[in-house]
């Protein structure tokens, strides 16, 4: 069966810029995302074409900040620094390096007179890094 042309005079509810598509939150991103009904597979205007490269930038964005804070917490559940940088899908000093540039802001962030990471917890990953061979950085 062939698909009649939808011809739409309006933009489609979907956001068409990254920073609308940021504003809706990674979990509305992710299931907009794998919504295949959502985005139209033929007669594509430039709304769909700029909503789906939108969106998937957005929850590029979003996933990409998260990252370090799944790297600490496989390290903390004693997944080896080799394991989660295949994980992750890079070098071991890839994955240290993404880890310690957030792991250095959390330990500036104080939220009630408690840094955002411990430096027993900071101390305990740069020290399993260190123990796989990585090259870490002095604390």
């Amino acid at each position: 069966m062939k698909r009649l042309p939808v011809k739409r005079d309006e933009p489609p509810a979907r956001p068409i810029t990254f920073r609308a598509a940021e504003d809706l939150g990674p979990f509305e991103l992710a299931q907009l995302w794998c919504d295949r009904t959502a985005w139209p597979i033929d007669e594509r205007t430039q709304y769909d074409e700029l909503s789906e490269l939108a969106v998937m930038s957005a929850l590029a964005a979003w996933l990409r900040r998260w990252q370090p804070v799944a790297i600490h917490s496989a390290i903390l559940a004693g997944a080896r620094p080799e394991a989660v940088a295949g994980a992750l899908g890079d070098s071991p000093q890839a994955t240290y390096h993404c880890w310690h540039k957030w792991a250095s802001r959390q330990r500036s962030f104080i939220v009630r007179e408690a840094p955002g990471i411990s430096a027993v917890e900071y101390d305990l990953i740069t020290q399993r890094f260190a123990a796989s061979g990585t090259e870490v950085h002095a604390s």
